[in-house]
């Protein structure tokens, strides 16, 4: 009998004299057909929901779910991710051609991916592509994009 370690590989759970033993002193039983199904069906399933990803562990939000949330004029958040026990979260934020907001300090580290648009902190640009970290207590430059822009995030929320 094997088992998988968690990383693929398969370890033995049995020494292979104990498998012998067990297999010579095991009577075959036959199991109703409709047992058989259910078994299998079951264990499809499960396959089927590990591969998909459906599992316990896995969140998966589709580009056409979830709710926009108007936080400030000209910008709209999507949560994405967020546990109790921390301020911080994972969302997406579309910012409108023209959108502005005042520079500020980071209570938490922040960090930034630019999806779309351009974006400026003060003066450092920002294009589709970009990595932007801010570190915990930094103080960036004023937030302005003129062309939009959607960025994914993980901080705290700016409302």
């Amino acid at each position: 009998m094997s088992m998988n370690d968690g990383n693929g590989a398969r370890i033995n759970a049995l020494d292979a004299d104990i498998v012998a033993l067990l297999a010579e002193n095991h009577a075959s039983v036959e199991l109703p057909v409709a047992l058989k199904t259910r078994m299998r069906t079951a264990v499809l399933e499960k396959v089927a929901a590990d591969s998909a990803c459906l599992t316990p562990g896995f969140q998966t939000i589709r580009a056409r779910e979830g709710e926009w949330i108007q936080a400030l004029p000209g910008a709209a958040l999507k949560i994405l991710h967020q546990t109790a026990d921390s301020p911080v979260v994972t969302y997406l934020a579309r910012l409108q051609p023209g959108f502005e907001m005042p520079g500020h300090p980071h209570p938490f580290d922040e960090e930034c991916i630019m999806l779309e648009g351009e974006m400026w902190l003060g003066d450092l640009h920002l294009k589709a592509g970009d990595y932007h970290f801010a570190a915990k207590g930094v103080l960036h430059g004023k937030l302005r994009t003129e062309t939009g822009a959607l960025v994914f995030q993980k901080g705290v929320l700016p409302v």
